[in-house]
């Protein structure tokens, strides 16, 4: 059995070693686009601020490693064609030119998502960057060490946005963060947005909010951005606006694409071609507080659909064995100078847009044991289903905010009511946390709500 992969990184590199646990005697191989197979793409920021020191950090496996496992792995070569009828793949390598044709008995697409940039004029100068591959850090380090750029614009108040921010200001620069919205950190609800945007500006970046970028100026490399009748000097600029998920390749072939614009699978991550599954941040899944199908792309979701893609591709279309893939709750934390920032499940607005009655408490409050040294503050923010109490979705701000999305995410998972959280049996010793959870504290607030 020949089983070809499309695209690494998480998804495809976790489907290729996994297809030859359970197939030892699989032929198997990758093709890769970029120069690096499987990378930690969530460490890129800290590359350019130096926190990550080494760039051979972020590179989690070579194409040697691979080949250990007898997994071939081509990296530079583009999958630009395929044929599903034929099982017939055509494959562009892009250091030479040379262009090839290739076949698969089973096939899994990752190919990934990409940085968007818009079609704003003076994106091209040199200085305007995105950061999603190894690459992309490498050009923008590079720019630093030539050009010693004092003055660095960000656009986009996002995660990658957020987190750049944080790193050029590491690196001395003067950081402003533009984003079109009216807030920061729009997958949160107001008053985290509000903590985030208030904790950079206390950490020295300026943030221009409900601002949309018109042009880049500059004579060759970029000297300024312009929105409105604003404008700000930069010698650097990194745009983190977005992705969307490259679904070109299964889309021409003839996939379902699913209404997120990501490729449309089954439990079992399988496509509407046969013998031909897709795992990743090209992927549409189900968001299990609502039902609704999302498209999240983070790097550990990512990771478990390759698990599940690899084994059910290396077992076979119908195998009674296969692994099922379940769905998601969009949990994410991410770090901002020393705010930590999480969420699990729905926002207020998106459980209204699902058609949830909703009810929410915030509350702030001490996070360890008021009386223990080095006690900070956490905000945290439950919001539930007012007609059966059910947990939709929690945000946390503050001291230990990854721990408490996390239980918030478990109790979404096993549909529990917020009356439950009351209740809920968590760890307690002063360095750790106050007597009553803070989790359990807005739960009581909800509970009373409701």
């Amino acid at each position: 059995m020949r089983l070809v992969v499309v695209g690494g990184v998480a998804a495809g590199t976790k489907a290729a070693s996994r297809a030859r646990r359970v197939d030892p005697e699989a032929e198997i191989t990758v093709y890769q686009e970029e120069p690096e197979p499987s990378i930690s793409e969530c460490g890129l920021p800290y590359f350019l601020s130096g926190t990550v020191a080494e760039r051979e950090n972020l590179i989690a496996r070579t194409p040697e490693d691979f080949a250990g496992k007898d997994i071939e792995v081509l990296v530079r070569h583009r999958v630009e064609e395929l044929d599903p009828e034929n099982r017939r793949l055509s494959v562009r390598n892009l250091a030479t030119g040379e262009r090839f044709e290739d076949r698969y008995d089973r096939l899994v697409i990752a190919t990934g998502a990409r940085a968007i940039l818009p079609p704003i004029p003076g994106a091209d100068l040199d200085g305007v960057f995105r950061l999603r591959f190894l690459t992309d850090a490498d050009g923008i380090l590079e720019h630093v060490r030539e050009y010693s750029p004092k003055k660095a614009v960000v656009i986009g108040g996002g995660y990658i946005g957020l987190e750049v921010a944080e790193n050029l200001h590491r690196l001395g620069m003067e950081v402003s963060l533009v984003e079109a919205a009216d807030r920061v950190a729009l997958a949160y609800g107001s008053e985290v947005a509000k903590k985030v945007e208030a904790h950079l500006r206390e950490k020295g970046v300026a943030v221009h909010t409900g601002a949309k970028v018109e042009e880049f100026t500059g004579d060759g490399r970029v000297r300024g951005v312009r929105f409105g009748d604003r404008g700000l000097e930069a010698d650097l600029v990194v745009v983190g606006v977005g992705v969307k998920p490259s679904v070109e390749l299964a889309r021409e072939a003839g996939a379902e694409i699913g209404k997120t614009g990501a490729i449309r699978v089954d439990r079992r991550m399988q496509t509407s071609l046969t013998d031909v599954w897709a795992a990743g941040d090209c992927v549409e899944t189900v968001n299990l507080a609502s039902g609704e199908p999302t498209w999240v792309p983070l790097g550990d979701t990512a990771n478990q659909m390759g698990r599940v893609a690899g084994t059910n591709a290396a077992l076979g279309s119908g195998a009674e064995t296969a692994l099922e893939f379940p769905g998601v709750l969009g949990s994410g934390v991410f770090k901002v100078f020393d705010l930590g920032v999480g969420k699990a499940g729905l926002s207020e607005r998106e459980a209204e847009m699902a058609g949830f009655e909703v009810t929410s408490a915030g509350i702030e409050t001490a996070s360890k044991a008021g009386y223990y040294p080095g006690a900070g503050r956490v905000f945290i923010k439950l919001i539930c289903d007012s007609e059966t109490g059910r947990l939709l979705g929690a945000e946390a701000a503050g001291d230990g905010a990854d721990k408490l999305v996390d239980v918030c995410a478990t109790a979404i998972w096993g549909r529990l009511s917020c009356p439950d959280l009351v209740n809920i049996d968590l760890a307690y010793a002063p360095p750790y946390g106050p007597a009553l959870s803070p989790v359990i504290q807005a739960a009581t607030v909800l509970s009373g709500r409701l």
